[in-house]
């Protein structure tokens, strides 16, 4: 299953992934979320892909740099 959300994922838009995250995690084995249309993201929203980074299930794809280092700067 692959999860591709699109344009700004901010504190107004998190509730609905983290949502569409679970749903999809509960019938899936695997779950891709895919990035690469994200243009935006904030503090609410990298925190939930830390979360998400570690989980087994969910493999993060379409990553930018930016927000490969910004997720390294926050330890993840």
């Amino acid at each position: 299953m692959i999860l591709k959300p699109a344009g700004d994922l901010t504190i107004f838009e998190v509730g609905a992934l983290y949502e569409e995250i679970k749903q999809a995690v509960t019938a899936h084995p695997q779950v891709e979320l895919d990035l690469s249309e994200v243009d935006t993201l904030d503090a609410s929203t990298m925190q939930l892909l830390i979360a998400v980074r570690r989980s087994e299930r969910i493999v993060l794809t379409g990553v930018t740099d930016p927000m490969r280092s910004r997720m390294a700067e926050l330890g993840a």
